[in-house]
């Protein structure tokens, strides 16, 4: 999922480079969590004259978006496994994965993000320490879909709202930041309609280093 802080890559390259070694890549490691609650169409009931149609309501956590890709992709992911979002620190394009264990699935393809406005930013930044922090805000749009490399998803949903990307640079053990999202929309079970809203967050975080990954030699 894209990264739009302005200050984190290029500070990361520079506040990181002493640990880097020819050929290894280090990552920035985050959880990614969706909680979303929702109503579909329920069943209609007859009673004498009265007919009642209703609704059921619909839970979709992390938990559930990691069991429909773990059916769509044939792994049997366990109740521990996390959805996480990886960003390299020497720039490049930030992936998404389910963590499980000692193993790590690339689920990017199944998730997209898009900015449906330009960004509203408020930031302090001290030019002798390089210390900035701040937060950007924008509308973005994040969608759970299926790949066309895979058996469909079970479940999808396009949901949108005002997102919040707060950020502090330098921070140990990496630049820092974190994002969250109140968001709305719709999506699918099965094929029925879900109407949704709730949060989607990435936050927390991981500085972990790929031998041979490709990273710059220091």
């Amino acid at each position: 999922m894209r990264n739009t802080i302005k200050y984190t890559v290029m500070a990361a390259c520079i506040s990181l480079a002493s640990v880097q070694a020819w050929g290894d890549q280090t990552n920035l490691v985050r959880n990614l969590d969706i909680s979303l609650v929702g109503i579909e169409q329920g069943g209609t009931s007859t009673a004498g004259n009265v007919t009642t149609i209703g609704v059921d309501n619909v839970n979709v956590e992390t938990a559930d978006i990691v069991g429909a890709i773990g059916v769509a992709t044939g792994n049997n992911f366990s109740s521990n496994a996390q959805l996480v979002a990886i960003m390299p620190l020497s720039g490049g394009s930030a992936t998404v994965a389910i963590r499980d264990g000692g193993n790590s699935v690339d689920v990017t393809a199944f998730f997209a993000e898009s900015y449906l406005s330009d960004v509203v930013e408020k930031s302090t930044f001290h030019s002798k320490t390089g210390k900035a922090n701040g937060s950007n805000y924008s509308l973005q749009q994040f969608s759970l879909q299926d790949s066309s490399a895979y058996q469909p998803l079970a479940l999808h949903y396009v949901v949108s709202g005002v997102t919040v990307e707060d950020f502090s640079i330098p921070a140990i053990p990496g630049p820092r930041s974190e994002l969250s999202a109140e968001v709305s929309g719709t999506g699918d079970i099965g094929g029925n309609l879900l109407l949704l809203k709730g949060k989607i967050s990435i936050s927390g975080q991981t500085v972990e280093v790929v031998a041979g990954g490709g990273g710059p030699a220091t």
